[in-house]
């Protein structure tokens, strides 16, 4: 996309963007048109900068700075928003033909609403404004779309009571509390994100979660605030909107009929 369909889809002036683009050492490419396009990786890097900064409440240059530097996060996310099926199950690794597929369905028309899909949402939260960790499902959320990619294409060949039930849960699980890991992966200030040491060599500050643990009141003693940031539903709605397809925010909705006296 260019610079300037890429603020449309993150709904923001083309001004963040050449200012991301300039914090991350790029000045030229930062003062090309608007007609300039940026590649996949670069729209969500340049996405998760937007929702770091927007919902995170981190600075321009911070924000920028821990988009760069999380590389993997970015490359994670990508599995899913540009899905291309692998096998399948099968074992194999030859890719499916067909190119992208979408079993999670989020970018047909009707998927307007901007709501979390639980199993397969990841997450940077950053703990007082500077240490940040991703937090994801622990289990596999691509080898789940890989499934449900599956079971669709057999279940239009041979419709059963059986791969009905297994498709149904397979859906079911999208919705359902998912268990989460969670990884710090470094440290910003003042602009600069220090990547966190080899976690083989070095423990990672614990941050622990979970009802019921005595250990997840760890994170909540240790730490003053929290920001979550579901950068999934960031990268996912920035596609929406270059694909010229709608995105709701039920709580901007919510907080607007409420204010209109219709609640």
């Amino acid at each position: 996309m260019s610079a300037q369909d890429l603020a449309d889809a993150l709904g923001c002036d083309i001004a963040f963007i050449h200012g991301v683009l300039a914090c991350w050492g790029r000045n030229s490419l930062s003062m090309a048109p608007a007609s300039r396009t940026q590649g996949v990786q670069t729209c969500v890097r340049l996405t998760i900068a937007h929702a770091l900064h927007t919902t995170g409440a981190l600075t321009l240059p911070d924000a920028a700075a821990v988009s760069a530097g999380s590389w993997r996060v970015s490359a994670s996310l990508m599995k899913l928003l540009a899905f291309r099926p692998y096998g399948c199950g099968s074992g194999k690794g030859d890719p499916v033909r067909g190119g992208e597929a979408d079993p999670l369905m989020q970018f047909v028309p009707h998927a307007a609403e901007a709501i979390p899909i639980a199993a397969a949402d990841e997450y940077l939260d950053v703990a007082d404004g500077r240490r940040v960790y991703w937090r994801k499902p622990r289990r596999d959320a691509y080898l789940l779309a890989c499934d449900l990619h599956r079971l669709s294409r057999v279940s239009r060949r041979e419709d059963t009571p059986a791969l009905q039930e297994e498709y149904l849960d397979l859906l079911a699980r999208l919705r359902e509390p998912e268990d989460h890991v969670c990884e710090w992966i470094g440290t910003v200030a003042d602009g600069r994100f220090r990547p966190a040491p080899d976690r083989f060599a070095e423990r990672s500050p614990a941050m622990r979660q979970g009802i019921g643990d005595a250990r997840g009141r760890l994170f909540a003693e240790s730490y003053a605030r929290k920001v979550s940031v579901n950068v999934s539903l960031a990268a996912r709605s920035m596609k929406r909107r270059a694909l010229g397809l709608a995105v709701i925010d039920p709580l901007r909705t919510a907080a607007t009929r409420k204010g209109d006296g219709r609640a």
